[in-house]
């Protein structure tokens, strides 16, 4: 008798296994989809000159702690709604892409920021190169890392390396990779803040 329970308890744990995995699943291709059509809309947006533009380029040049002089390319994509509460039309942030190529490191990295319809972080996307730890020296490699947020709240990560793009491999997420993470995560907030210094 207590097998029977034991093997019932089992099969009850597996099946809420599998959901949960099928209900990761389901988000991660609600957030793909929406990527997707932010990706459309950028896209029809910047080459139809009869669509008005709702997006800020921003260039800037500073010194980086650590990595020296940097070159910054921003690009804010926002949309502006009627606040009935406020009784005007105010902006929000709907993606960010930001490309930062160093001078004297002769580096580059690229990230990309996609919010959800309230605001809240939904995706965020690095390709960057720095050095890790291969054995017992470190090595430059490639990165990318994807991570997933359902209102704000990180749920899934995909984090690849390799020597190059075309070598990349899946691998657990480092704890320097999650600082870098971690660091990426914070800028939602951050450019939100700098967009509504700008236009609110």
């Amino acid at each position: 008798m207590r097998r029977f329970v034991f093997a019932l308890l089992m099969i009850a744990a597996s099946a809420g296994c599998f959901a949960q995995s099928d209900d990761e699943k389901s988000k991660i291709a609600e957030i793909r989809k929406m990527y997707n059509n932010e990706m459309e809309w950028i896209n029809i947006m910047l080459g139809d000159e009869t669509i008005p533009d709702d997006y800020i380029t921003a260039k800037v040049r500073h010194n980086l702690a650590g990595s020296g002089q940097a070159d910054e390319t921003i690009e804010f994509f926002f949309n502006d709604d009627f606040d009935e509460d406020l009784g005007e039309y105010v902006s929000s942030l709907d993606f960010v892409r930001k490309t930062t190529v160093y001078t004297i490191a002769e580096g580059k990295s690229y990230e990309e920021f996609l919010y959800d319809d309230a605001g809240f972080p939904a995706f965020y996307y690095a390709s960057f190169t720095t050095y890790l730890k291969d054995g017992e020296h470190y090595a430059e490699k490639y990165v990318e890392i994807r991570a997933y947020y359902d209102k704000g709240v990180q749920f899934h990560v995909i984090c690849k390396v390799g020597n190059d793009k075309s070598s990349l491999k899946e691998v657990p997420l480092t704890e320097e990779l999650d600082e870098y993470l971690f660091r990426g995560f914070l800028q939602f907030g951050k450019l939100k803040d700098a967009l509504n210094g700008i236009l609110n």
